[in-house]
C-alpha cells in the first residue's frame, strides 16, 4: 500500500478551460491514433451489475481496509505500479453525460479527472459489440466500467503535464451517485428506507462491476459526499462497510479497500447542519433547490465552507472513515451476529 503524496511546489495554475480544450483536440486523438492497440479507448455500460451471476466465491475471508488523504487518481496508479496488480477507481459520475461539465471550470472530481485524462472520450464510445449505441443516461442502479483511462496530467492543483512515458491507465468505474437525498431531522440518516437500499445497490452495483472483471483493489474518493450529493457520511461509511463485509457476490471478491480523500478538512456533516439551521430560521437552503441543480455540481465544493470543521466541533469525512474503518471496529462489527444476512448466504 503506497502512503501518502508529497506535494511539490506550486507553480501557476492553468484555466481548466484551457486544459480542457487541450485534452479534447489534442491529447484524445493522440491516445486514440497510437496508443488504441496498448490501452482500451472504449467503455461497458452495465444497466444492472447487481443481476450479474457468479459463481461461488472461494474465500469468505473480510477486506482489508485503509483510510488516506491524498489524489485518489495517483493513489490509485502508485498503489497498482507497486504491486503489479489492477487498482480500479470507483468514480462519482454525472448520470446524463459523459464528464458531466469538464470542458468549463466545474471542479467536481468527474470533471477535473477528464481534464487530465482521456475519460470523457472512454465514456463516450460504447465497446464495440456490446449492442449499446450510448451510455447515457446512465441507469439508476448501472454503472460504466472504463478498462483504461490514460492519465497525461497531474492532479488539479496545477494539471502539470506528464511526459509520455510518465502516462499511466487505470480502470474506472463510472456511478452516479445519489444527490441531495431527504434525510432525518438532524441530518444524520436517510429519511425513506427505499432511499437508503437505492443507496446502497448503487455501492453494490459498483463494487460487483470491479469484481466482474476480476478486480479485487479498489479506491474510493468522497463518492457521494461534498456539497454536490450530501450524503449523510456516517450512514454511508456504514453502508459501505456493511456491502464490503456481508454481501455474498462481493466477499472474498474485494480483498483491499483504499478510501482517498483529498481534502482532509472537508465535511458533509457540516453542510447538512448548515442547510438545516437555514431552513430553521426561514433560509433560502432547501434540498428541492439543491435537486434541481444541474447533475455536473462539483461534489466536492464543500471543501471550502468545511476547512474549519474540525475547530468548530463537525466530524470531517475523513474522520468519520477512519473510525468506520478502523481495524478493531472492523473486528467489532465482524464479532456481532448480523439479523440482516442468514447462514445461507455467508455461505453462497
Amino acid at each position: 500500500m503506497p502512503s501518502g503524496s508529497s506535494k511539490s511546489s506550486k507553480s501557476s495554475k492553468p484555466k481548466p478551460s484551457d486544459v480542457a480544450a487541450e485534452t479534447k483536440k489534442y491529447y484524445i486523438p493522440l491516445i486514440k491514433k497510437n496508443y488504441s492497440d496498448t490501452w482500451k479507448t472504449s467503455s461497458l455500460l452495465y444497466m444492472r451489475p447487481c443481476n450479474l451471476e457468479f459463481g461461488r466465491s472461494t474465500s469468505l475471508a473480510p477486506p482489508s481496509f485503509y483510510v488516506y488523504n491524498d489524489d485518489p487518481v495517483d493513489f490509485a496508479i502508485r498503489w497498482a505500479t507497486m504491486n503489479e496488480t489492477p487498482v480500479a477507481f470507483i468514480c462519482a459520475a454525472n448520470d446524463k453525460r459523459p464528464g458531466g461539465d469538464w470542458e468549463t471550470g466545474v471542479i467536481g472530481y468527474e470533471e477535473r479527472l477528464c481534464r487530465r485524462s482521456n475519460l470523457s472520450a472512454t465514456l463516450s464510445h460504447p465497446e464495440p459489440g456490446s449492442g449499446v449505441d450510448c451510455n447515457y443516461p446512465i441507469p439508476i442502479e448501472g454503472g460504466i466500467y472504463s478498462e483504461s483511462v490514460v492519465v497525461f496530467r497531474g492532479p488539479h492543483d496545477r494539471y502539470e503535464k506528464l511526459a509520455p512515458e510518465d502516462w499511466r491507465a487505470l480502470p474506472v468505474v463510472s456511478v452516479p451517485p445519489e444527490r441531495w437525498p431527504k434525510l432525518n431531522q438532524n441530518g444524520t440518516k436517510y429519511s425513506f428506507q427505499e432511499e437508503r437500499e437505492l443507496v446502497k445497490n448503487k455501492l453494490r452495483a459498483a463494487l460487483t462491476i470491479c469484481a466482474w472483471h476480476s478486480i479485487s483493489s479498489v479506491v474510493i474518493g468522497d463518492f457521494g459526499l461534498g456539497n454536490g450529493y450530501r450524503n449523510p457520511p456516517q450512514e454511508l461509511a456504514e453502508l459501505w462497510r456493511e456491502v464490503l463485509l456481508y454481501d455474498p457476490v462481493l466477499r472474498g471478491r474485494i480483498q483491499t479497500v483504499a478510501f482517498v480523500f483529498e481534502d482532509h478538512s472537508q465535511s458533509t456533516a457540516k453542510l447538512i447542519l448548515d442547510d438545516i439551521a437555514k431552513k430553521s430560521k426561514g433560509g433560502s437552503g432547501s434540498s428541492s433547490k439543491g435537486k434541481g441543480k444541474s447533475s455536473s455540481s462539483s461534489h466536492s465544493s464543500g471543501s471550502s465552507s468545511s476547512s474549519s470543521s474540525a475547530s468548530s466541533g463537525y466530524p470531517t469525512d475523513y474522520q468519520i472513515f477512519q473510525h468506520v474503518f478502523d481495524p478493531s471496529e472492523i473486528q467489532r462489527v465482524l464479532s456481532q451476529p448480523d439479523p440482516r444476512l442468514g447462514l445461507g448466504n455467508l455461505i453462497m
